[in-house]
Order: structure tokens, then sequence, then C-alpha cells
């Protein structure tokens, strides 16, 4: 407790003596279990944590984080254990995961991009785990809260943490990368994401290069050799820097690149050769990514490779499921124009002997562009040679539009307002062997298609990737 209080300093904490307790964690949400944890009550959008002091009391929580002006009520739920106070609890999460950080003292690896950041890390983390003691960011928690929890998960004797990053709005990755003061910096791409308050690609290049920007001059930076801002990113660090990518200036190439029996690829990065099992090339230039920071890391080859074939793709990010005989690619977690295309491609990979279908929902926060990227997106899908296009959302109506103005497009291209009617009209559709492609924003809700599918189908869905 003690230490905790030293820590809190940083945000205003100026309380006495905590007493010789000891917290085994924290927590945020009561319904998450808060025994034995320090109880950090937040202030979001939709809920107080402050709200739910005397729930995390009688959860068993070891001690309060609350806002300078809520002691008076933390003080009524807890009279026996110690109640720390600060002008701003989020404020107060940081600075104690900044000093965490700072106690347990990993290598700590941060991978930012506006695709692929999360296979990527889970990807590396994997790899660094075939040697050495290793935490990773779980699930995508990127963001001002998720990271410092990532930090606060440490048990203590990591030699290795890996996080991920990601931001909507300029500075944020800034802040990030000064409470986790990263030694190896990672971007997968630079893309047409969060275009609403970035402004313009050069807008999404400059926010990744905040990560670049706090990386030490001892540590180094593993960037995308294809990408146009390969170059600005270089200059926004004084650390060394690795390229991967195809491209013939890559520090780590990747090259003999040739499709795998059963799905996925074999190539080599550099010299070392490695195998995917997944469909997509998208997936080669992660495991590129992922097999470079291993490589700075001391991860022998072998391991390196080893780690990527045995890697699983995660929830939303290009499962495939068998409902009721019909084949779903599920790519419903989040999209973007870059993502969205490389989710069509890898869709394409996949044998199908029936029809293939792609079922489309709106790319958000892509701001003034939103129309003319959709309609980009429209033109491709459109050419994809699939046997029908299914849209719901706002934009997708310029998708297909698009996809409907192409040389032999789709023969069945629907617009669709509600979920509900999308999955109704998609199943009546669906015959035996077919195959089905579901990908939109997180803000869409994409996977409720399967949701119905399931329901109409009467049959669960089984992963078979």
């Amino acid at each position: 407790m003690r230490w905790v209080a030293d820590a809190l300093k940083a945000a205003g904490h100026r309380g006495g003596d905590p007493g010789d307790g000891w917290i085994e964690g924290v927590s945020i949400d009561t319904r998450a279990g808060c025994e034995h944890r320090l109880f950090i009550a937040l202030r979001g959008e939709k809920a107080d944590g402050h709200d739910y002091l005397k729930e995390a009391v009688w959860k068993g929580a070891s001690a309060l984080l609350v806002s300078s002006d809520r002691r008076g009520d933390a003080a009524k739920f807890a009279e026996t254990m110690p109640v720390f106070s600060v002008s701003d609890t989020l404020a107060g999460l940081q600075a104690l995961a900044a000093a965490y950080r700072t106690k347990v003292n990993p290598r700590v690896v941060a991978v930012t991009g506006s695709t692929g950041k999360t296979g990527t890390k889970d990807l590396i983390a994997a790899i660094i785990g075939r040697r050495f003691s290793v935490h990773a960011t779980p699930g995508n928690l990127n963001n001002h809260i998720g990271l410092p929890l990532t930090l606060l998960g440490m048990e203590g004797g990591e030699d290795i943490c890996v996080t991920e990053m990601g931001a909507n709005h300029k500075r944020e990755i800034k802040a990030l990368a000064a409470i986790a003061r990263p030694d190896v910096g990672v971007v997968t791409n630079v893309g047409p994401a969060h275009l609403e308050h970035f402004g313009s690609l050069k807008g999404v290049a400059a926010a990744k290069a905040e990560l670049l920007e706090a990386l030490p001059a001892d540590g180094t930076a593993v960037l995308p050799a294809d990408d146009e801002f390969v170059d600005f990113l270089r200059e926004h660090t004084k650390a060394r820097t690795l390229t991967f990518g195809f491209s013939e200036g890559a520090d780590r190439r990747v090259t003999n690149l040739e499709k795998r029996e059963g799905g996925g690829y074999r190539f080599r990065v550099g010299e070392m050769p490695l195998e995917v099992s997944r469909y997509g090339k998208h997936h080669v230039l992660n495991a590129a990514a992922a097999a470079v920071t291993g490589s700075i890391i001391g991860v022998p080859p072998e391991d390196i490779a080893s780690a990527v074939l045995d890697a699983k793709v995660n929830a939303g990010r290009g499962v495939l499921f068998d409902i009721g005989g019909i084949l779903f690619f599920d790519e419903s977690y989040n999209s973007n124009p870059a993502s969205l295309r490389a989710a069509v491609e890898a869709f394409l990979e996949i044998p199908v002997p029936g029809k293939r279908w792609l079922v489309v929902g709106d790319m958000l926060e892509l701001g003034e562009a939103s129309e003319d990227l959709h309609r980009e997106a429209g033109v491709f899908c459109g050419r994809a040679k699939v046997d029908g296009i299914l849209t719901i959302g706002g934009f997708t109506v310029e998708l297909s539009r698009a996809a409907a103005g192409q040389r032999k497009s789709a023969e069945h291209i629907t617009h669709f307002i509600e979920i509900e009617q999308l999955a109704r009209h998609l199943n009546e559709l669906l015959g035996p062997g077919d195959a089905v492609l579901v990908k939109g924003s997180r803000g869409m809700r994409m996977e409720k298609v399967m949701e119905a599918v399931e329901a109409s189908r009467g049959a669960a869905r089984r992963r078979i990737d």
C-alpha cells in the first residue's frame, strides 16, 4: 500500500500512511472481480465507478482510488481500508501503471498501425514466449485505459511486455508511449483509418510516428518497407531502424513466397524460412514484422518459425466457422479500406465448392473521405468475382452502387437497413457448400449476422480453421 501511495503522488495524492496492507492488482469493473484489489473509480460516458464503491467493498476490494470530490462518499463504505484520492482517477491509473512499469522493468515492445496491430502483437508475444517470460496486451486493450491495465497486469517477473497502441486522435500514442516507455516500436502499416480525426494519410502517419519519437537511441524501430510513408517514419526516430516487406530495399525482405497446401504460405524473411497457416498475404507481412521483432529480442529462428506456424487466428479476425454446412469467414471485428481489401483477397483464396457471398457493413470514422472510400471499395468488391454482395449501413449504399456498376459484377447486390432483414435474406440465398465473408466496423456489430443465421438454421457455429 505504501508503494501505491508513493506511485500516486505523481497524480496528486497527498494522503497519510496507508499502513502495511497489500493488493494483488487493480480493478475498474466490479463485475470482473475486486477481491484483494485496488478498485479505481473511473468516470465514463455511460457509468461512473464512484457509484459502485459500496459494491467494490462488498466484493472484497482491499483499497479504493477515488476522485478528491468523492472521498467523503468512499469513507462511508471503507472504514477499515485505505482510500487514495486524486483529482482525476484516470490520471491516477496512468501514474500507477507508469510507476509499475519502472518497478518491474521489462523490455517493452509496442505495436501500432492502421491494420494488423492485434494479430502482429499476438504473434510477437507467441514468439518471445518461446524463450522468455512475457506479458502481452489481452485482446486489443490498446487505449488510454487499456494500456495502463496491461502494464498493471504483469505479475512482476516478466522479461518482456508486449503492448498494443491504438489511437483515433493526435497525441494519444504519445501519451501511451510516455507511460509504457517502449524499447522496440513496431509499425505494421499506415492506411486510411480514423481519417475523421487525423484528416489525411499524412496525419495517420504522424500519429504512428509518435511511437517512434518516444524510442530511446539504443532502441529499435521495426518499419513497413512497402509503405509509402516508410521514409517519413524513419525520419521520426533516433533509434535504429529495421524494415520488413516485399520491397527490394527492405532490410528483412520477404521472398520465395508460395502457397501452402491446406491454406497459408511458405516464404522467407531475410534468411529465415517461415510458414503461416492463414489465408491472406497480409498475414505474411504480420508474421514478417513479428519475426523481425523476435530476432531483435533474441529468439532463435527455429523458435520463431514454430511459433508463427502454431499461431491461431483471434475471434473476428479471419476465423473460419461452419454453420449448418455454410462456411463463414469471420472478419467482423473491425474494418477500414485496407483491411476490407485484404479480407476479400484472403476470402478468394479459400477453396469453395458453392457460391461466394460478401456481407459488408459500414467502415466508420473515415470523415469527409467516407463516401469516396466506400465507392472505391465498391469498385474492388464489384470486380472480386463473387456471387453476391449484401451491404448494411449508411455509407455502404455507395459501395453497393459502385459494385453494381462494374463489368461482370456480382449477380446479386442488395442493400439493407437492418441486420435482421439482411440475415434473413442471406439465409434464403445460401446453398450447400456456399461461403460468406462477414466484415464491418466494430460499431456495426456484424457478428449479429452469424448469430441470426445460427438461429435460423438451428445450428451452432463450429470453428474449422
